[in-house]
């Protein structure tokens, strides 16, 4: 078994096969490729390390450079795993582990002090990335509302309407300017989730003192569902105005999947949202080396949202 970079594999077609059967994942390395070229989590880095037999990948681990802000207030680099896939052929053969272990020798290279990684208590990959010295660290707390029905309003059509990436900026680090974690963004950054997202005008509302990222009809033609993918905004009353907003665009039902500002959870709650504080999708984090505490460097507070998932 060799172990090679994504830009090593001489075989990328074959990931296909890999990815379908663990996340079903349709890969196409064209498509990847191109948006690698976007993401600045994966355009400087390896992008993966996969486990190579007779020509074939029969394991992945990707990875990815994040960036942070700490509790200081300064930027922390940090690694992301992410894909972590083992054919079903070669599982309990310690492929995945040795991946990882690859994963983190990059991490501990480029002088990372943690990295993170995506997944669920309910897998058996959980009790691999303990034994690799993870620690659970951050549940998702979530929100959902099964709306009334109603009477679809006539509303006129918005003209050369714009996705204004400026005002969202701008809103967005006065929000999450005491906050550390997954909130270092720029204009190049708001650029790439566009693209990464497909945003448009239709996808937000903005207001002076918010805005609200959200996608509808994401549950397929029959599940009229409306994912509230982002919300940032000056106070709780601003916040309030904006979901009510969201629910007279909305029909059927209107969730967000990760609430880390407990303002905004409030708020969820005070307009009848089903509240769950627990989840089985857990942020887990390894520290890289012996003096890293993650307490120290982020607190007890770590925020992020939807479009920070990897």
């Amino acid at each position: 078994m060799k172990i090679l970079t994504y830009k090593e594999l001489e075989s990328k077609n074959s990931l296909l096969p890999l990815l379908d059967h663990a996340f079903g994942w349709t890969f196409n390395p064209r498509t990847f490729e191109t948006l690698a070229k976007l993401d600045p989590r994966l355009k400087d880095s390896p992008m993966g390390f996969f486990a190579v037999e007779r020509g074939n990948v029969i394991g992945s681990v990707g990875v990815m450079d994040m960036t942070t802000r700490t509790l200081d207030g300064s930027i922390g680099h940090v690694g992301g795993v992410y894909g972590v896939a083992t054919l079903p052929s070669h599982v309990k053969k310690g492929v995945s582990t040795a991946l990882m272990n690859a994963a983190h020798q990059y991490f501990t290279e480029k002088d990372y002090r943690f990295s993170f990684l995506w997944t669920s208590r309910t897998i058996v990959a959980h009790a691999m990335y303990e034994k690799l010295g993870y620690v659970d660290w951050l549940e998702r707390p979530t929100a959902h509302k099964i709306l009334m029905p109603k009477k679809a309003k006539q509303t006129k059509k918005k003209k050369n309407m714009k996705l204004d990436l400026d005002q969202i900026l701008k809103v967005y680090n006065k929000y999450v300017e005491s906050k550390a974690g997954f909130v270092v963004r720029d204009k190049a950054y708001m650029k790439t989730t566009r693209r990464l997202e497909s945003l448009s005008p239709k996808d937000c509302i903005i207001t002076k003192d918010g805005y609200v990222i959200f996608k509808t009809n994401v549950g397929g033609t029959w599940i009229r569902g409306t994912w509230i993918r982002e919300l940032a905004a000056s106070d709780a009353q601003a916040m309030n105005r904006l979901v009510e907003c969201v629910e007279e665009k909305s029909k059927d039902l209107i969730y967000d999947r990760a609430v880390f500002d407990d303002t905004l959870l409030e708020v969820y709650k005070s307009r009848g949202y089903m509240i769950q504080k627990k989840s089985h999708s857990i942020l887990m984090v390894k520290p890289l080396n012996a003096k890293a505490s993650f307490k120290k460097t982020y607190g007890e507070k770590f925020y992020l949202t939807s479009l920070d998932f990897f």
